[in-house]
């Protein structure tokens, strides 16, 4: 049995919608908002917070696109992207734009559960080396900040780097800061100096 998924469903055909809405509650899932434009999509992720986003268009245009892309700025969420045509330039834009699943001329109903587990498959993925990423440039920050500052009191106090960084070690200690914080703090300190 699958997992019930909250769903925003885009697709300005309301028949087509229709037909998908019900292939998607025989999964369990529930539509929870359907909009026949991606214009108030920001508003209604927000709103809702739904699990998956699913866009029905005969061609997406670059408004489509513009508003996926806020999503994934602002709320990010796998979304799924049924189209009847597409080119190179559509195939691109719904990458950049955060499409986890692209699939053309192909909305039948028996492949639209196996297409969603793909979808968010590859957004889970996605965001654990985004998570990662982000966890790597504030580590490397971190680091710079402390360099910096074990540069600065060797400078100005005349220490080696071993007694600098214990010298941050200690301050770190005595206020109960990270020691970050307290690089981040002596290189305020020595800019106001200057």
């Amino acid at each position: 049995m699958n997992i019930a998924l909250k769903i925003i469903l885009v697709d300005e055909n309301s028949g087509r919608s229709a037909m998908l809405r019900r292939a998607l509650q025989d999964q369990g899932h529930e539509v929870i908002c359907r909009m026949s434009s991606s214009s108030q999509l920001i508003d209604s992720n927000e709103m809702t917070h739904a699990d998956v986003v699913i866009v029905n268009a005969d061609i997406p245009d670059e408004e489509v696109f513009a508003n996926l892309t806020d999503v994934n700025k602002n709320k990010p969420k796998p979304i799924v992207m049924f189209t009847e045509e597409s080119n190179s330039e559509m195939t691109s834009s719904a990458i950049k734009s955060g499409v986890n699943a692209y699939i053309v001329d192909g909305l039948e109903e028996n492949r639209v559960q196996p297409i969603i587990d793909v979808a968010m498959a590859r957004f889970r993925e996605f965001q654990a080396l985004k998570d990662e990423l982000d966890a790597t440039r504030n580590q490397l920050s971190e680091r710079k900040a402390v360099e910096k500052a074990k540069g600065l009191l060797m400078k100005h106090k005349g220490v080696n780097e071993d007694d600098a960084y214990k010298s941050l070690r200690r301050m770190a200690m005595d206020k109960n800061k990270r020691i970050v914080d307290v690089a981040e703090s002596i290189i305020n300190a020595f800019e106001l100096l200057d």
